[in-house]
């Protein structure tokens, strides 16, 4: 397995994933190691089943580091803090949520939300960025 953690967006990853059956390409939210719920749930962009595949796999890796995504942050109120933070991305015509930060509110305050755009491979960071649990990966891998 190979997890790719967005220099920007902690917790927003694409991720390599091979066993004997096959190998996935995939996006998920990923913000410890303890389990691997967090990958099971993430949206899977590519398969390959056996066989060599390594030209493909590395074609739509390419791709995939370069895809658009849009990271949107909703607040409730006033608040400078969001209360979800989502990255989204289209695949097969659908818009696919990868939410890496989700707290439930009971306000009925208005929501806002901002959108912006980046990639993997961008060189500019979003305004709003999330600290990439590094350290915290590190000690859990």
């Amino acid at each position: 397995m190979l997890v790719i953690p967005h220099r920007w967006l902690g917790g927003v990853s694409l991720v390599v994933r091979s066993s004997p059956p096959a190998t996935d390409l995939l996006w998920a939210g990923i913000t410890d190691l303890r389990d691997h719920d967090q990958i099971d749930l993430g949206h899977v962009v590519a398969s390959w089943g056996q066989g060599n595949h390594l030209d493909a796999l590395k074609e739509k890796l390419g791709e995939e580091l370069s895809r658009r995504l849009d990271w949107r942050q909703t607040y409730r109120g006033g608040s400078p803090r969001p209360r979800r933070v989502t990255a989204l991305l289209e695949h097969a015509g659908k818009r696919v949520n990868v939410d890496v930060m989700s707290k439930l509110s009971l306000w009925p305050l208005p929501q806002r939300e901002v959108i912006e755009q980046t990639s993997l491979d961008s060189a500019e960071p979003p305004t709003f960025r999330l600290p990439v649990p590094i350290d915290k990966l590190l000690t859990q891998a």
